[in-house]
């Protein structure tokens, strides 16, 4: 009886090692953190929620990609050798979650094919779809907020697949989901889904705590659900003191992030404080009818500016501010990180 059940637990344990050796996450292929010095033109797009014509319609907005048909999800890289991030929570609220993530990941690999690059972060609502909280509120919630989680599952039910397997670590879209980067740097601007951390903390600190987190496979704790965390944070931008601090820390000249519409009092549009913080989450979801969609721009100028535009598909262009770029004698052919601490930290 004492060998059998010895047996079975050696079986357990080396069942278990096989799986998580199998699903582990490759942290020098997809580190935490994403740093890129320079790069000429750098392209944005806030919180899409499961908006897929409105995210499409921004694509060709800020000239990064077009629809090869409009009701589909392949789509033409159109940005060359350009970078586009998306700052996060393509999921949730609209009726297209998986649909979304189809068109990002096509897209991801049509940039590759170009010399460009496509990096998507984790948002909030990424680690609530993995957490279990958004099948929770489709069950429990009232209408209309029911139907905006309702909305998730039925995007991958309606095209034939079960819901836990595709975002489970072995599916499709929970391993893809499970490799993104929590923030990336780029020209020296932070791309994160909620901003700045209160207290304040170095990138190196919050792409460990990501790191550690992710391995524990719990997405319900640490920093995925920390209210006041990079992921969750809201009105830090209006914490001067807090700003500088986040800023000094981790070592960058400013913040450009999503996750809150109108954050800095202008919903529907992006917005800019004090020529460092860009709000770009301008809420392109009907549901919440502010925006046909948008992103920003930034290209650096032959005079060594770098210059920061917003683009919508339904109104002209805006120039927010320009800056200096930063130093660079060439920039990178293919701009990376994979040869960073597996943290993703240069500081």
């Amino acid at each position: 009886m004492i060998r059998r059940f010895l047996r079975q637990i050696v079986l357990f344990v080396l069942v278990f090692s096989i799986v998580s050796t199998l699903y582990a996450r490759d942290w020098e292929k997809d580190p935490a953190r994403i740093d890129i010095p320079y790069a000429p033109k750098v392209a944005a797009i806030g919180d899409v929620h499961g908006s897929l014509p409105e995210f499409i319609a921004s694509l060709e907005a800020v000239g990064m990609a077009r629809a090869i048909k409009r009701s589909g999800t392949e789509l033409e890289w159109t940005g060359g050798n350009s970078i586009l991030v998306m700052t996060g929570d393509c999921t949730d609220r609209g009726k297209y979650t998986k649909q979304v993530y189809d068109a990002v990941m096509f897209l991801k690999a049509e940039s590759e094919k170009a010399g460009g690059r496509l990096i998507e972060l984790f948002g909030n609502h990424e680690a609530l779809l993995l957490n279990g909280q958004v099948e929770t509120w489709a069950k429990t919630l009232k209408p209309p907020k029911q139907q905006h989680y309702q909305n998730t599952l039925d995007s991958f039910i309606n095209a034939g697949l079960d819901f836990h397997q595709a975002i489970s670590p072995e599916g499709k879209y929970g391993s893809w989901i499970r490799r993104l980067p929590i923030c990336a740097t780029i020209n020296g601007f932070l791309f994160v889904h909620g901003g700045c951390s209160s207290p304040a903390r170095s990138l190196s600190d919050i792409a460990a705590d990501f790191r550690e987190d992710l391995e524990k496979g719990d997405f319900s704790k640490g920093i995925f659900m920390n209210m006041a965390g990079p992921l969750w944070n809201r009105d830090w931008w209006n914490d001067n003191s807090l700003v500088d601090e986040n800023l000094q820390k981790m070592g960058v000249r400013g913040v450009i992030f999503g996750h809150t519409i109108g954050a800095l009092g202008k919903e529907g549009s992006i917005a800019v404080k004090d020529n460092r913080l860009v709000s770009i989450d301008i809420g392109m979801c009907p549901t919440y009818g502010n925006s046909k969609g948008g992103g920003i721009l930034i290209t650096i100028q032959q005079d060594g500016q770098m210059k920061f535009v917003a683009r919508y598909p339904d109104r002209p262009e805006v120039e927010l501010f320009q800056v200096p770029a930063p130093a660079s004698a060439q920039p990178l052919e293919r701009p990376s990180n994979e040869r960073l601490p597996l943290t993703g930290s240069c500081d």
